[in-house]
C-alpha cells in the first residue's frame, strides 16, 4: 500500500524535497566551478574594458574552440603558476605579429582601437610600463597551438609582449 500525502512522515517531507534540492546544488556547483567560473579582476591590466574589483565570468569550454581575435581570455602564465593573466587575442597559430613604433601589426595591418581598447590615460598606447618610444617588437610569426596576448592597459598589462606567444594549453577560458 502507499501512503497517502496526509500520512507522509517528516522523513519522507525531507527525502522528497530535500533530495532534489540537494541534487539542483550540486548539479549548480559542478556547473559555477568546471565550466563558468566567476573572477574578480584584481589589477589594472584590462582597464578600461574590466577594473579592478569588476567579476567576469570564465567560460571553460572555451578553452580553444571557437576563439577569435579581440577575444578575453584567461590564461596561467608560463612563468608563475599561481599567476593568472587577463588579456585579448591579438594572433592566433601563423599570425604575423608586429610592434613598431607604439603600434601593434597583426599580418601587416595595425590594430584596430575597436577590437583593442586603449586606455585613455595611457600616453604609451602599445608599450609595457618603463618603456622607452624606441623599444618594438620585431615581426614574430605565432607558433602553432599558440596564441598572442595584448592587455588593454598596455602601460601596465602583462602580456605576451614579455611573455611571448602563450601555449593553448594555458588557456583556462574565455571571458563570458
Amino acid at each position: 500500500m502507499s501512503k497517502s500525502r496526509n500520512n507522509l512522515t517528516i522523513k519522507d517531507h525531507l527525502f522528497r524535497v530535500g533530495f532534489p534540492l540537494l541534487l539542483a546544488l550540486i548539479l549548480v556547483l559542478i556547473v559555477k566551478f568546471n565550466f563558468f567560473t566567476p573572477l574578480e579582476v584584481s589589477n589594472s591590466f584590462m582597464e578600461p574594458t574590466y577594473k579592478r574589483g569588476d567579476t567576469v565570468y570564465i567560460n571553460r569550454l572555451a578553452r580553444t574552440k571557437n576563439l577569435l581575435i579581440g577575444d578575453v581570455v584567461l590564461v596561467k602564465s608560463p612563468l608563475q603558476k599561481d599567476l593568472y593573466i587577463l588579456a585579448r587575442i591579438l594572433g592566433k597559430a601563423g599570425d604575423e605579429i608586429e610592434i613598431s613604433s607604439r603600434e601593434a601589426y597583426r599580418n601587416g595591418t595595425a590594430v584596430s582601437n575597436d577590437i583593442f581598447p586603449i586606455s585613455k590615460e595611457n600616453k604609451l598606447p602599445i608599450l609595457p610600463q618603463g618603456k622607452s618610444e624606441s623599444d618594438h617588437r620585431a615581426k614574430l610569426i605565432v607558433p602553432e597551438k599558440s596564441i598572442f596576448l595584448l592587455a588593454d592597459n598596455r602601460e601596465m598589462g602583462i602580456d605576451s609582449r614579455e611573455l611571448g606567444p602563450i601555449s593553448e594549453e594555458l588557456i583556462v577560458g574565455k571571458v563570458w
